[in-house]
């Protein structure tokens, strides 16, 4: 049918068809994105009939997701080629946003598991589990003592490794303590902050088997936590294997009530070559 532009709409008509609001259509006029055909001495806008095409136009693509300033950009060439190259951005735009997504649904997931297992697991109870080799920053902890280090101390680290960080891809946060400093002085000193992640970075924290063992309540108890993990690990036959990693399973950013906050203590481990029948022993897994 041809298009007949002697008849004109006005805008509470033009809203009605595409219903739109007379303010978005105002919005497009002074954006100079969509413009009345004529205005009246009275200040009356006029649309006409091929207008309509025009407006369909830009409510498809923006219907689609793509942006007003992208409209505007291409509504000088108002073709199938340059239709397609707005679609064509718009797809990649939505790829790299499923993308986005996925990554942050794996973050979310990972961290759902950890404060899950964290409040599940039996406290005080030695778990062992086969653990795959986890992307990670580590931020050296400058202490003035070398038996104890403090919250300042640890706070300094923490907010420079945050700096440096996106927070966004953070699975966990906690110190490093050397074995040998951690039986002599029960975790009061860490010797770095370190955070994993979802993303691949140049360091991993190793895979293999650690033991681990779960507290429940405030770090004011954390030299009976290394008691207690010490003395499960000794009494295990393991052969622990380099330094031991003090998470913050349920801290404060999950919960206030202290009671509620858990700690992981965790060493890679294995069995001594020299006793075979340390093998069967058994362990409960950890899932």
């Amino acid at each position: 049918m041809k298009i007949n532009d002697s008849i004109y709409y006005t805008p509470h008509q033009v809203a009605s068809f595409f219903s739109i609001s007379k303010d978005t259509l105002l919005y497009y006029d002074r954006i100079g994105l969509f413009s009345p055909a004529m205005r009246k001495e009275n200040g009356y806008r006029c649309y006409t009939a091929s207008q309509l095409n025009e407006l369909d136009r830009i409510l498809t693509l923006r219907d689609l997701g793509i942006p007003i300033s992208s409209i505007k950009e291409a509504a000088g060439d108002p073709s199938t080629p340059s239709f397609l190259s707005l679609l064509e951005n718009e797809e990649e735009s939505i790829r790299r946003k499923i993308d986005e997504c996925n990554a942050l649904l794996s973050i979310v997931s990972s961290i759902r598991k950890s404060i899950n297992t964290a409040a599940s697991a039996e406290k005080g109870r030695l778990y062992l589990s086969d653990e795959v080799a986890r992307p990670v920053i580590r931020v050296p902890i400058r202490t003035a003592s070398e038996t104890e280090s403090t919250d300042p101390e640890w706070q300094e680290a923490y907010s420079s490794l945050m700096a440096d960080a996106d927070c966004k891809e953070i699975i966990s946060i906690g110190s490093i303590v050397r074995f040998d400093e951690a039986r002599r002085y029960l975790g009061n000193i860490c010797r770095e902050v370190y955070a994993t992640f979802a993303r691949p970075l140049d360091e991993m924290l190793p895979a293999g088997r650690y033991a681990s063992m779960y507290f429940s309540g405030s770090l004011d108890n954390l030299s009976s936590f290394y008691r207690q993990f010490f003395s499960a690990l000794d009494s295990s036959g393991l052969e622990c294997i380099g330094d031991i990693y003090e998470e913050l399973s349920i801290s404060t950013v999950v919960t206030k009530d202290e009671r509620e906050h858990v700690t992981r203590l965790m060493v890679q481990v294995r069995m001594p070559c020299a006793q075979p029948s340390l093998q069967q022993r058994a362990y409960p897994a950890l899932s």
